[in-house]
């Protein structure tokens, strides 16, 4: 069993204005990013693009120390020009990473989701309520990504550690 990862990312929701969807895509392409489909999620190294909500994606990178938190709003403010909207989440957002091979019973066990991989394959990404905290969920290649609110981060982390203690 390993135990969860606690992760800080610089995360942003991005959003096309209406009729700009194309030039919204086009231009997120051109800064290197890839916009799954509701539900999915696209990942590189140190990238992460989700989408969770119909319409709107989440764009996360790993902070370098050269880089602070911030640069991804500004980067995609750039990028995007008056094609979309960006919202900065990287202060209202935890992040952990689960790497237990034993992961997906654990959680199924506490979420209302059926994680069966038939079901929930690597690639997919939703919300759902986990401990009654709203939990962005997201299957990825041998981990799972969890973001709750900041404000409820403690709760969170308390709920993973003991669900990972308890499933080894």
């Amino acid at each position: 069993m390993s135990a969860p990862e606690r992760l800080s990312y610089d995360l942003v929701q991005v959003a096309p204005w209406r009729g700009d969807e194309a030039a919204f895509a086009e231009r997120l392409r051109a800064a290197g990013w890839e916009l799954p489909e509701f539900g999915h999620l696209w990942s590189a190294p140190g990238r992460l693009a989700c989408s969770v909500r119909p319409g709107r994606w989440l764009l996360a990178t790993e902070p370098t120390t050269s880089a602070p938190l911030g640069t991804l709003a500004a980067s995609c403010e750039a990028a995007l020009g008056d094609a979309g909207a960006v919202t900065d989440l990287s202060s209202a957002r935890a992040s952990w990473r689960v790497t237990d091979p034993a992961a997906r019973a654990w959680v199924a066990a506490g979420c209302r989701l059926d994680l069966d991989p038939a079901a929930f394959p690597v690639g997919r990404a939703t919300v759902t309520l986990i401990s009654q905290v709203p939990v962005m969920l997201a299957a990825m290649p041998g981990a799972w990504l969890f973001m709750a609110p900041s404000s409820m981060a403690e709760h969170f982390e308390a709920w993973l550690q003991q669900a990972a203690g308890q499933g080894a």
